[in-house]
Formats: structure tokens, sequence, C-alpha cells
């Protein structure tokens, strides 16, 4: 079931991206602080009301998209290596853009499942009620996708944050996409064949990989040749460096295969600059991946590693229930790149600034 979720002023005010103070902000979501209630609690829908009227422009009554058929960004996580933080990286990053106001669908692509579980849905046992991915790579079709909409879990209320959930079972797409002509273009015909759908509900798509390179990697490191890259997450020490050279590699070798140019954004991650390693590692990422640095590196902080906590009732990303924290600052500063380098705004508004 879809969790109501909010958050106090100044977690507001930040979110919003308005250079507005708080009374303002308050103002521009035409909702009156409840009776009884001391401080102002903000939902997404408030946040996304505010960026229409701080633009001139009445939010979609009942939140209703217009008709369109183009597809939104999506962005595309990979890594050849795990254990990077990838996947926290991803979801969180999805989880606060949802908090900003943005209708965002999540598709874990990894058997690993931990996206999924990670936003609430249990796979550790068999779910009859998951259908994931793999259904529906593995159709050559043109034909919009009926039971799409079956598929898709809604974890935030208002339809802000939506998962594809995933399973073990999703390896079994891996394996048999090896022997299937064409492989890597079923990603992005999976997304083609379903833009209208995808356009009227969200306005941007977060895909998590698996680590490694497998077929369901591949085709949508494929289909992310319409943004023009992938994402990626690597800590500043040696076997993640390798592992970007890696990737890199791989990227490469995609686009003397299909001419597909598709390049990285890096996102450095568990970054702690009293280790000397570590600030070897900076030097060597400036010096070879300068340009693909994003401008916003998240710290070592200890709050991701209880974001799967088995005793804490309250799992789920970090911005959502740490929202002032450091890592969570972090995460909120990584999502508002994205938006701005993947153009991803919302209908009716021009592109974020």
């Amino acid at each position: 079931m879809a969790r109501a979720i909010d958050f106090k002023t100044s977690v507001a005010v930040s979110l919003s991206g308005l250079d507005v103070p708080a009374k303002k902000l308050q103002e521009l979501c035409g909702r009156e602080k409840p009776a009884g209630q001391h401080h102002m609690r903000y939902m997404p829908s408030d946040i996304r009301a505010a960026r229409y009227r701080a633009a001139g422009v009445e939010p979609p009554a009942n939140g209703q998209l217009p008709l369109m058929s183009k597809l939104p960004p999506v962005i595309v996580t990979r890594m050849t290596k795990g254990g990077v933080g990838k996947t926290s990286i991803s979801v969180n990053v999805a989880a606060a853009m949802a908090m900003m106001g943005y209708r965002v669908l999540v598709i874990d692509a990894d058997p690993q499942a931990s996206a999924s579980n990670l936003l609430g849905i249990e796979t550790a046992v068999y779910n009859t009620d998951i259908l994931h991915i793999g259904h529906f790579l593995k159709k050559a079709t043109n034909s919009p996708d009926a039971d799409l909409p079956g598929a898709i879990k809604h974890i935030y209320e208002g339809g802000f944050l939506d998962l594809i959930p995933s399973d073990i079972t999703l390896a079994e797409t891996d394996a048999s996409l090896v022997a299937v002509m064409s492989s890597h273009t079923r990603a992005e015909l999976f997304l083609n064949r379903n833009s209208t759908y995808f356009s009227q509900h969200y306005d941007v798509i977060v895909v998590d990989t698996a680590p490694g390179t497998t077929p369901i990697g591949l085709a949508f490191s494929y289909a992310a040749k319409d943004s023009g890259k992938v994402l990626t997450v690597v800590e500043p020490e040696g076997s993640c460096l390798r592992a970007l050279d890696s990737l890199a590699s791989n990227l490469a070798e995609i686009k003397a295969v299909t001419s597909a140019n598709v390049s990285m954004e890096v996102v450095i991650n568990k970054y702690h600059p009293s280790l000397k390693h570590v600030r070897e590692s900076m030097g060597f990422l400036y010096s070879k991946y300068g340009s693909m640095l994003n401008d916003s590196i998240v710290p070592q902080y200890s709050g991701f590693a209880r974001q799967l906590n088995p005793s804490d009732k309250d799992v789920g990303p970090l911005v959502e229930f740490e929202s002032s924290s450091v890592g969570a600052t972090a995460i909120i500063d990584v999502a508002k790149s994205l938006i701005r380098s993947y153009g991803i705004t919302m209908p009716g508004l021009p592109g974020d600034e």
C-alpha cells in the first residue's frame, strides 16, 4: 500500500529549489497549516503545486498530466562492480525527486532486488504478485503492454514514487536474452512502445541495473543513447577506479557494435577526505574523468547502512527518514544536478534552471 510522506519546512524549502522564504512557500503550495499542527508539514504535492504557482501557472487539476507521447527522461544506472552504493544512490535520488514533486518510476532491473527491498517490497520469498521487467523484455512487440499497470507498485501516495519490482527470477531473463537476436534493443523497445503511458504518469524513469555486464544491463545501456549517458557511482579507491575503466570500455564496445554513443555521469560516493588513498583516488578521477563528474559528492555516512536494518521499523531511503542529515543533503544536491543535466521538468513548465 502506498504510504503518505511529509517533511518539515526547512527540508521543503531545500527541496523546492525556489528562492523564497518559508512563509511564501506555504502561500505557493496553496494549503493552510492544519488546525492543531504546531509546524507546517509539507507533502510532495505541495512542492509540485508551489513550483507551478511560482512559474505563474496553476497546477493541473487533480494532478492530471497532459496527454503526450514523448518518453520522459530515463536515468539508467550502471557499474561493473558491486558494493559501491549504486542502488542506494539511485533509489535515494528517485525518492528525493519524488519529494520535490516529480512523478518518478523506478525500474528494478537487478535480480538481487536491492532497490525493491529498499522501497519496502519483500522479495526474500517467492512472490507471485511480482511481475518484473524481465516479463516485458522478453516481448518482441511494438504494441503497448496492457499488463504494465499491474506490474507497478505504488510506493508514495499520489503516484509520486512508483516501482516495477524485481526478484531472483529476473536472472532467468538475463539467461534467455543471451540467445535472442538484437537483445540489446529490448529495453528501448519496451520503453518506446509504452511511451504514451509513461508520459501520462511520470516525469522521469530511474532504472537500477545489476553490477557487472549482463544482457539486461547492456539493453538498458543501449536505451540510454537518447540521453547520451548512463549514471554510475564510484567509491574513490583502487578496485572501483578499475571498475570505472571497465565500464567505460564496455560503453565503447557498445558504440563500436551498435553506433550508440553513450557516455557516463559519475557520482562519487563514500567520500572520506582524511584518508590518503581517497585523496589520491580523487586526483585520478579528476584527471581522467573530470568532465564526467557530478558536481555533488556524497560523503561517507553511517545512515546509508541503516536503510535496510531489519530491527528498524523505518526502513527505506535515507532522504525520507533522515531528510536533514548530511547524507540526505548530499543526495538532494545530486538529484537537483540530475534534474538539470537530464532535462527533467513538469508538464507545462519550462526546464528547471
